[in-house]
């Protein structure tokens, strides 16, 4: 019984502290931007992310595309156009800061502030992260809406957050 009750203490104040962050996490997702004009553009893929910071978003559709990060850099690699892009980010920026920032704001809805940008989060009946929205720099509304999500108690395999590209590919540094 003493164990139940410390259970539920620890699973309370876990639900209202924040999001649990997953140690791994993969799962397929739709993304939808919309501009200040109202125009829509559609993606789809698989997004893979660790604890770390690491973050691996594979985008199928409607273009073929990977974006890798481990917070500090990102690799952007653009098979429709045979090119792969080098970044380091100014400010470090990752998925999983801002999940640890979330707090519960009603229902199964929790927000975070990262960088002056407003996030929202939906959690579906297990508690696992279904839907993220935000509004980024340019004023678009990002919708990103997460199916077949499992969470992991390891990372994913540092060979699977990487970006491989052919060597044919042109190379942008910025």
């Amino acid at each position: 019984m003493r164990f139940i009750i410390v259970s539920m203490i620890v699973i309370a104040a876990a639900v209202a502290g924040g999001i649990q962050v997953p140690v791994g996490f993969s799962a397929h997702f739709t993304q939808k931007i919309t501009s200040p004009k109202k125009k829509v553009i559609k993606y789809s893929g698989t997004i893979l992310l660790n604890s770390s910071g690491a973050l691996k978003w594979s985008y199928k559709k409607p273009t073929r595309k990977e974006v890798c990060s481990d917070a500090k850099h990102f690799t952007i690699v653009d098979h429709d156009l045979e090119q792969v892009s080098f970044h380091e980010l100014r400010q470090a920026l990752s998925l999983t800061s801002i999940l640890k920032k979330a707090r519960h704001h009603k229902d199964n809805l929790y927000v975070a502030t990262y960088q002056n940008v407003l996030y929202t989060f939906a959690l579906d009946k297990k508690g696992q992260i279904s839907q993220i929205a935000y509004k980024d720099t340019l004023d678009n509304v990002v919708n990103v809406h997460f199916q077949h999500m499992r969470y992991r108690s390891k990372p994913n395999l540092k060979r699977t957050m990487q970006c491989p590209y052919p060597q044919s590919y042109d190379i942008i540094r910025g």
